[in-house]
């Protein structure tokens, strides 16, 4: 097991590379953007790269030991009604996104459509599953939260998409 200095310089060392590619996919975006399929997917992974740079530097403040003020109850109420609606949303969007899978014949559309469905996928578990700590986060201290998060998440501490 790494040491956590060590463990906070490879989060320092990959929300920068992150940020970096993440750049560089935007400017390659733009000198494309008349190609606009080709440009949304770079702009896309872009995206997903500044989100992987903003999750290593969370990591980190926990890394370095970051003490984040606990929710408060009204606080907790607002979140769990905002992921309610975005539950029903991403069910939503999964839904859809699968009927035009099953109805578009275009390889190129096929392709984007599989990765829309599988990120809404992720989404919905995530979504899921933070709603259900929420409703238990009355009785629980913020470690004790984060620790039934990040244990019982399926995918063990990665953000899931």
């Amino acid at each position: 097991m790494r040491g956590v200095e060590a463990v906070a310089q490879a989060l320092r060392r990959l929300a920068e590379a992150e940020r970096k590619y993440a750049e560089e996919l935007r400017g390659l975006a733009e000198s494309v953007k008349y190609a606009t399929v080709i440009g949304a997917v770079i702009e896309a992974i872009a995206s997903d790269s500044e989100k992987h740079a903003g999750l290593y530097e969370a990591m980190l403040k926990i890394v370095v030991g970051w003490h984040q003020p606990g929710l408060v109850r009204e606080d907790l109420k607002l979140v769990a009604q905002v992921i309610d609606r975005h539950i029903e949303t991403e069910r939503r969007m999964i839904e859809e996104t699968r009927k035009l899978l099953e109805e578009v014949a275009d390889p190129r559309m096929r392709l984007l459509l599989a990765a829309i469905y599988e990120d809404e996928v992720k989404h919905h578990r995530v979504l899921t599953d933070i709603k259900g700590k929420i409703a238990k986060a009355e009785t629980l201290s913020e470690e004790e939260f984060w620790e039934a998060v990040w244990r019982d998440s399926p995918w063990h501490g990665t953000p899931g998409g």
